[in-house]
């Protein structure tokens, strides 16, 4: 998936890819990731949106500042969420949506 790619180019830690398409009407795909730094969070924010606009999808939303801990980015069926390390734990999405299939993934991960 290439908004994955986008976020590992940028060296986002702890990627995975949520398929809820089985188990919600929001959207098809969660990307979620983690920044270590507001500019880490920038940089990996900056690259995603590229790569998707690049390929002709349309950002419909973004919530969350840089220096929040929290950026959510919707394109309508991939909603990418970029978290620092801290509220990444506290949200957990991955349990939240624990019906969802999860794939992960990492700077090794071809």
């Amino acid at each position: 998936m290439l908004a994955v790619s986008a976020a590992l180019e940028k060296k986002a830690e702890d990627v995975i890819l949520l398929d809820i398409s089985s188990v919600s009407i929001m959207a098809d795909f969660f990307v979620i990731c983690t920044a270590r730094t507001d500019t880490h969070v920038r940089a990996v924010r900056d690259s995603v949106t590229q790569a998707l606009e690049r390929d002709g999808l349309n950002l419909r939303r973004r919530e969350g500042a840089d220096a929040s801990g929290w950026v959510l980015l919707d394109w309508g069926d991939i909603v990418v969420h970029l978290f620092g390390p801290a509220e990444r734990e506290f949200y957990s999405l991955e349990k939240l949506w624990g019906d969802a299939r999860i794939f992960s993934y990492d700077a090794e991960t071809p």
